[in-house]
Parts: C-alpha cells; sequence; structure tokens
C-alpha cells in the first residue's frame, strides 16, 4: 500500500483506540457515585482519595476524547496533498504524544495511594486494574501509531505525493489520493 494510506489508516486507529478508552473512562464515571455509595463508609483520608481519583478520571476521560478528536483532524489532513501537510501532521502527532504521556502521569492510578493494605482493599474496585491495562496498552499502542505514521510518510513516495501540486506542470495532479491508482 501506498505510504500515505497507511498513515491515513494508522491514525485513525489511533483515534478508534482514544476513542475506547475515553469510553472505559466514562463507563468507570457513569458507575463511580453509586459505588462510593455502595462500599461506603470512607474514611477523611479515603474520601480525599477518591475525590482525587474522580477528579482524575474525569481529566483522562476528557483528554482521551479530546485527543480521539484531534486524531481524526489529522487523518484528515494526512490525504491532503499540500507541501506543508506532513510538516501539521508531525507536530500534531507529537503533540497527541506528549499529552499522553502526561495523562499517564497525571492518571488515576497515580493519585491512588493508599496508607495500608486494608485502605487498598476498600479502594481497588473504585479503579479497577483493567482500566489500568487499558490505559498502559492503548497509550503504548497511540505512540508507537504515531512513530509508525510518521516514518511512513517520510518515504519517498509520500514526498512525491505531497509535492505533487507544481503550479507550472501541465498537468494539474490528482484531486484526491482515492484517485491515484498505485502499483504496489
Amino acid at each position: 500500500m501506498h505510504p500515505v494510506r497507511v498513515a491515513f489508516w494508522l491514525v485513525t486507529t489511533g483515534a478508534a483506540l482514544l476513542l475506547g478508552q475515553a469510553a472505559a473512562a466514562g463507563w468507570l464515571l457513569l458507575r463511580y457515585n453509586g459505588l462510593v455509595e455502595r462500599l461506603g463508609p470512607w474514611s477523611r483520608n479515603e474520601a480525599t482519595i477518591i475525590e482525587t481519583v474522580y477528579v482524575h478520571l474525569l481529566g483522562g476521560c476528557v483528554l482521551a476524547g479530546g485527543l480521539c478528536l484531534l486524531l481524526c483532524g489529522v487523518a484528515l489532513a494526512v490525504p491532503r496533498p499540500t507541501p506543508h501537510t506532513r510538516r501539521v501532521v508531525g507536530r500534531a502527532l507529537l503533540l497527541v504524544t506528549l499529552s499522553l504521556l502526561l495523562g499517564v502521569v497525571y492518571g488515576p492510578d497515580s493519585v491512588l495511594l493508599p496508607d495500608d493494605q486494608r485502605m487498598l482493599e476498600h479502594l481497588q474496585p473504585l479503579l479497577p486494574l483493567w482500566y489500568t491495562a487499558v490505559q498502559g496498552l492503548v497509550v503504548t499502542a497511540v505512540i508507537a501509531i504515531a512513530v509508525l505514521a510518521v516514518q511512513r510518510l517520510t518515504r519517498k513516495a509520500a514526498t512525491q505525493y505531497y509535492r505533487r501540486r507544481d503550479t507550472h506542470a501541465p498537468w494539474p495532479g490528482f484531486t484526491s489520493w482515492l484517485d491515484v491508482r498505485f502499483q504496489d
């Protein structure tokens, strides 16, 4: 396949993964208050941790949703045959990567710091271990996808695709990357 088309599908896959992470965080948020009520009573220290975990979980949901929208915009920009597309896509993917790394540092797991084993067992149902695994896998996969997409866009065929709009050429070029019939 042509590198531009592969980069498009890679970025689209990254957006779908982030949408899944946002949905998982949203599902946890929807059931969070019910779990807090059902598992109570809570000590003052536990109540502080519960509120902080909720805020960080909400932040993770908003971050994943926002990055999903950003990647959708990047996916729409990838097939656009202009000389500046690769630079814009590369910078946007760098922004996504840095945001994901900051999201891991300020994620809900980073504030779930109980005093002892009893408190950990009491707080653990609020943030299940599967969410930690999903978050880690999605962050790793999206960063790998971003690196692969940038690598694909640096290939020679991609360079020719983005430089195809020469104003002095007798033929104006392709109108869309879907019009191109590639010989792979």
